[in-house]
């Protein structure tokens, strides 16, 4: 059972508008902390993958058809063993990524479906992937391990 953000270390958080823009904002602010945590490439790697995948989602899709301002957090949290978790938060329509299935593997590149690949990576780089909803917010929790894959 992964250990919840709560019990680890809050190193940095960051505020950020529901626009593509954004993305960049947040992959300099993570490359910045994984140069100053000194995070393994291969870890900051599969990390700054991973929240740029869940944030396009959150951004593109989240607020569709939402009628308050949208909120969007992120909190990087240093837990034991030198795993690093990146919880997402957002106050967008309540959606749990977890639950997509994989996609169906195909026999030629012609056949292979455009999107739909994203959590699967997620699943790939990350040590564990889980949402919970609370209140009306989406908490995407996004634990990496400091070791290749």
């Amino acid at each position: 059972m992964m250990t919840p953000p709560a019990a680890g270390t809050l190193i940095s958080a960051l505020r950020v508008g529901a626009d593509i823009e954004s993305i960049s904002q947040v992959t300099s602010w993570l490359a910045d902390l994984a140069e100053r945590e000194e995070w393994p490439m291969a870890m900051r790697f599969g990390l700054e993958l991973s929240v740029e995948e869940a944030l396009t989602n959150v951004i593109s899709y989240g607020f569709d058809g939402i009628a308050h301002d949208p909120v969007i957090r992120l909190e990087v949290h240093r837990m034991a063993e030198g795993r690093v978790a990146v919880e997402l938060i957002d106050n967008g329509a309540a959606f749990d990524p977890t639950t997509l299935a994989e996609p169906e593997a195909v026999d030629t590149i012609d056949a292979a479906k455009v999107g739909g690949h994203g959590v699967q990576l997620m699943r790939h780089f990350l040590e564990s992937l889980t949402y919970r909803r609370q209140g009306e917010e989406n908490h995407l929790t996004m634990v990496a391990v400091p070791r290749s894959r």
